[in-house]
This record gives C-alpha cells, sequence and structure tokens, in this order.
C-alpha cells in the first residue's frame, strides 16, 4: 500500500499537468443589434471546439472556450479582453465580429502578447495593427474598391450614407479614394450616429441631388432596411448598394424596398470542405449559416490555433510567427495564407444582387 501511494503521488503532477485545459478567448457581439451575427460565430466555433475536444482535443489537451460580449463597440470588446488577459489568463483569442472590437482590444493584448485571430474584422486600419493580430477576413480596402469598381462603370453619379463606425467609415474612405480615381462624382456624402432609427434628414438631402446610386453604408442588416424604407418612402428613386451586411436576413424583408440592391458579399462555401462544414453546421443547429464565409472562418480559426499549438507548443508567440509564416492552410473557406500585415492571401469577394428575396451571384 505504502509503495502504490508513493507512486501514485508521484505520478500525480505529471497527469494534472498533461490534463490541463488550453483555455482560448472569444469576443463577439452576444447582445444588441449585431447578436446575429455573433451567436453565429459562436455557434461555429461551438462546433468546432467540440469536434476537437471528442477526439485528443489539442495535443491531448481539452480546449476550454471563454466566450465574451463585445457588443460591437470598442469600449465593450476592451473590458471583455481585460478579463480573458488579466483574469482568466488566456493566450490566443478568436473574435473580434466587428472591427471596434479589435480597435478596442488589441491595445490590452498585444502588449500581453496574447494572440488574436480575427474571422470578420475588415477595417482597413487593422492592416499591421500587431504582430500579434491576424486575420483571415479580407479587408475592407478590397470591399469599397470592387464596390467603387462596379458603380463607376455602371454609373456616373452617387451619394454616400454612412454609420460613424471604424467599419463603415474605412469602408467609404476606400471607396471615395477610389471612385475619385474612377471618375464617379460623389455629389453628397452623410453620416450618422449609431442607434439613429431616424435618417430622413440625410435622406433629405440625398433625393435633393438625384444621384444616380445611393450608397447605403451601415455596421447592420437592420440599418440598411430602415434607411433603404425610409429612402423609398421619401420618394428617392435611385439605385441602391450596399456591402456584407446585405447577407442579413431581414434585408429580404424589406421587400421592394431593397429589391435590386447591389452588393459586394463573401463567397460561399463552393469547395467540398466548405460543403462539409455546412453540412455539420446544419446538423448540429438545424439551419444553416447565413454569412457562410464569416462562419467558415471561425470554424477555421480554432483549427488553425490547434494546429500551431500542436506544432510548436502552447506558446503565444511561437505561434504566432508559426501562422504569419504558413505558406498555406486549406480550411473551410479555401486555400490561403497571410501576408506580412497579418491579412488572408487568397479568399475573395463577390458582386451580389438582391432579387425576390435572394442574393444572386452578379
Amino acid at each position: 500500500m505504502v509503495i502504490g501511494i508513493i507512486t501514485l503521488t508521484n505520478k500525480a503532477p505529471n497527469t494534472t499537468q498533461n490534463n490541463s485545459s488550453i483555455k482560448i478567448g472569444f469576443i463577439a457581439p452576444l447582445s444588441g443589434d449585431a447578436v446575429s451575427y455573433g451567436e453565429l460565430m459562436q455557434n461555429s466555433v461551438k462546433l468546432a471546439v467540440d469536434e476537437l475536444n471528442i477526439s485528443d482535443g489539442i495535443a491531448g489537451r481539452q480546449i476550454e472556450m471563454i466566450y465574451e460580449d463585445g457588443k460591437c463597440n470598442g469600449k465593450d470588446a476592451a473590458t471583455a479582453a481585460h478579463k480573458l488577459v488579466n483574469v482568466d489568463k488566456v493566450k490566443y483569442i478568436i473574435g473580434g465580429m466587428c472591427s471596434g472590437e479589435v480597435f478596442g482590444a488589441v491595445p490590452i493584448t498585444s502588449p500581453a502578447k496574447v494572440f488574436f485571430i480575427s474571422f470578420a474584422a475588415g477595417a482597413a486600419k487593422l492592416s499591421g495593427i500587431s504582430d500579434y493580430f491576424i486575420r483571415n477576413n479580407p479587408s475592407d480596402a478590397l470591399t469599397g474598391s470592387i464596390l467603387a469598381d462596379y458603380i463607376s462603370e455602371q454609373y456616373k453619379t452617387t451619394a454616400i450614407i454612412s454609420e460613424q463606425t471604424e467599419y463603415s467609415q474605412g469602408i467609404k474612405d476606400v471607396f471615395a479614394t477610389e471612385a475619385e480615381k474612377k471618375g464617379l462624382k460623389i455629389i453628397v456624402s452623410e453620416n450618422y450616429l449609431s442607434q439613429s432609427t431616424d435618417f430622413r434628414s440625410e435622406l433629405l438631402k440625398i433625393k435633393s441631388t438625384n444621384p444616380d446610386v445611393v450608397f447605403i453604408n451601415p455596421q447592420n442588416g437592420k440599418d440598411l432596411t430602415v434607411i433603404a424604407k425610409q429612402a423609398r418612402e421619401l420618394g428617392i428613386t435611385s439605385k441602391f448598394a450596399s456591402t456584407l451586411v446585405c447577407s442579413d436576413p431581414i434585408i429580404f424583408k424589406a421587400g421592394p424596398a431593397t429589391e435590386g440592391m447591389v452588393c459586394v458579399n463573401l463567397a460561399n462555401l463552393s469547395t467540398d470542405k466548405g460543403k462539409n462544414f455546412l453540412d455539420k453546421y446544419m446538423s448540429a443547429y438545424h439551419t444553416l449559416p447565413n454569412f457562410q464565409l464569416y462562419a467558415g472562418a471561425a470554424y477555421d480559426d480554432v483549427y488553425l490555433v490547434a494546429k500551431a499549438i500542436s506544432a510548436v507548443g502552447d506558446d503565444s508567440t511561437k505561434v504566432m510567427r508559426y501562422l504569419r509564416s504558413l505558406p498555406s492552410y486549406n480550411g473551410v473557406i479555401g486555400t490561403y495564407s497571410f501576408d506580412e500585415n497579418g491579412d488572408i492571401v487568397g479568399a475573395g469577394l463577390i458582386l451580389q444582387k438582391v432579387l425576390n428575396k435572394e442574393l444572386v451571384n452578379i
């Protein structure tokens, strides 16, 4: 008995160490107007984590996810990051549905050498913001450029109405720069504060200029729908264009107000790996994700972090260097890598149009 007790005592520390979990933080809007985005990403992350934990976890260690509500703004994301870094002691964070969340969190995560990977934050100013930050979502610079290319080919004048957020303003700045290069005239540009519900003042200014196209540039589908409806009620007959928020199902409930709207959107998951992910998502949640590329990117992020830790160990600096130098990763959203700024290389965007309550490729 004594020998047995001594043996068990000597083995206990190693067993505890080997079985300790790997903590990974998560930041996304889990309440507020953007909750549909955040819950979708949380579902995708849970799906990947459950798969890994059912098998061998990460190098034999289970993953412990800690989910925090960033509420799609910098202040709440900073609070979430502070808790994850200083209380939960995580070394890795997946998240940043909204660019503002990343801007709020990075000043906390980077000095602590916490590795942060985002599946959706697209602000152009996030490029190169920190060695410890990367994203497998295209930069908004690409979104603004693609939309400016399309509108300039079809029309001569445009008006802009944008939400005052990092996401929307970043896209607007790129759009305006590219529009000027291509000879597209921006005859009026209006901004509105988040949480606004009445956009008639801004829309009346736009109506007086009678643009060919109105670029509606909010951060969520709810605002896009309300703006489109109020514009039509005021008698604005211009064509409408928007960005990724067109994927929100609420857009299709707006009826004639959004019919024919042109959108820059994320590519659908058309590869075998992408289709397999969608099948698994449907099986787990009995519905398909509305933002397929975001959902797939969030799922990939879990596996990217797991792959890196398995390869170089539970060290955030080594994980960061490993993923930044990864030649290519064959993921759900395609085969891609990361450039010197931490931006994705290899995944693209597409142009779509709202027709009969569906998004169809142009």
